[in-house]
């Protein structure tokens, strides 16, 4: 194996969740060029992977030359394996399996789709998790897999973030630092209630013992700046940055509180501990694993909104003091 293509047309958290497949591949085939292919809304996890050595992009619908530019390196360039790393049906990434030129396409089945690979591995159950399915694809390869996802900040970004921080406003709080990232804005039932966040923030600017901050994602720095008006006390917001800045400002945090985002995923691959909360669905299919990720779980497939405030308080302080000495 000298070329291996993955492809991954999806968001940033699916990704980031891949990343532990992309380094299972690197383990086998350490000498392999490895080239990536996701869609334009993953650009900026690109550079942060530390297992690929090239990557193409996806563009806007719009953007008519960058496609026909992809379409001339697919069609141009073989490689000796493809895996597709979506786990449902995409026509997307179907069209670009067939112009891909590889001895070897691997998948999972999905119920259309099946004749543009050579092999697939069996399609994922409901409940199956993420990294558990990217196990089977890579014992499909032989490749050895664990399951943390692993991201490496430039240390461009890491002195970008540390300086973003330092030129805050100093507040009150204590040496634990917790950020708070109530987004996921445009997922109703996935999102805790805002008004359960703000709650929950009061109590802990109870504690003189936390640091408390908030955080938003592209676009909700609004909608987060209205949540943070409602408290107690004023709480900074991180500055907006670029996704590695925004990693190296979580890496300074102590935990990270947060509806199941790709911002999730990005704190998990940095080693960040998370407290999520979870319906029965992301409990099963996105949790991040080990013991530095806690959360409540809602017994509704499909929400977390039915999750009290008593609820969440009482499981995070217990998750805290398994993270910090008080």
């Amino acid at each position: 194996m000298e070329r291996i293509t993955a492809l991954y047309i999806g968001r940033v958290g699916d990704v980031i969740v891949a990343t532990s497949f992309l380094r299972a591949v690197r383990r086998r085939w350490p000498k392999a060029r490895i080239r990536l292919i996701v869609g334009w809304r993953s650009v900026q996890v690109l550079p942060l992977i530390p297992f690929i050595d090239e990557w193409a992009i996806l563009d806007k619908p719009a953007r008519l030359d960058s496609h026909l530019s992809l379409a001339w390196k697919l069609l141009s360039e073989p490689c000796d394996l493809l895996v597709d790393l979506n786990s449902s049906f995409s026509k997307t990434s179907t069209l670009i399996t067939r112009a891909v030129r590889a001895p070897r396409k691997l998948a999972f089945l999905k119920e259309r789709g099946a004749g543009a690979f050579t092999e697939t591995i069996a399609a994922p159950g409901e409940k199956e998790h993420m990294w558990d399915r990217y196990g089977r694809l890579a014992a499909a390869l032989d490749a050895p897999f664990d399951q943390d996802p692993e991201l490496r900040l430039p240390i461009d970004d890491l002195d970008e973030g540390d300086r973003l921080l330092a030129a805050m406003p100093k507040s009150g709080g204590g040496a634990f630092r917790v950020v708070i990232h109530p987004g996921n804005f445009d997922r109703y039932s996935f999102r805790w209630p805002e008004e359960k966040f703000a709650a929950l923030a009061d109590r802990l600017l109870d504690d003189a013992r936390v640091k408390l901050f908030f955080m938003g994602g592209p676009g909700e720095r609004d909608k987060v700046a209205a949540i943070v008006k409602t408290l107690k006390r004023p709480v900074a917001i991180l500055p907006s940055a670029r996704l590695g800045v925004s990693g190296a400002m979580l890496k300074r945090m102590n935990l990270f509180i947060c509806n199941i985002t790709g911002t999730t995923h990005l704190a998990a691959a940095l080693g960040v501990p998370t407290f999520g909360f979870y319906a029965g669905y992301t409990q099963a299919v996105w949790r991040p694993r080990g013991a530095r990720h806690g959360g409540t779980v809602c017994p509704e497939w499909e929400s977390c909104r039915e999750t009290t405030v008593d609820e969440a308080h009482t499981a995070l302080v217990e998750h805290i003091r398994r993270l910090s000495p008080f």
